[in-house]
């Protein structure tokens, strides 16, 4: 779990460009296909979170039950 949690860190950065710069003719296509990839990237962060904690949390009540 921890592997994938961290394959999913390793993301390549996003190029990144001021919003006042001069656009090409493609720059509505590109700043729509940097968003999209930002937000699937963000929703596989929540996603593996949520992976973690829900493991995590399993973790801890099997350990809580097997203690008794």
């Amino acid at each position: 779990m921890l592997l994938l949690f961290l394959s999913l860190m390793t993301v390549p950065p996003l190029p990144v460009r001021a919003d006042n710069a001069a656009g090409g003719v493609g720059s509505y296509e590109e700043r729509a296909t940097a968003e999209q990839s930002t937000r699937s990237l963000f929703r596989r962060l929540e996603v593996a979170s949520l992976v973690l904690i829900l493991v995590a949390g399993g973790a801890a009540i099997l350990w809580a039950v097997r203690r008794k």
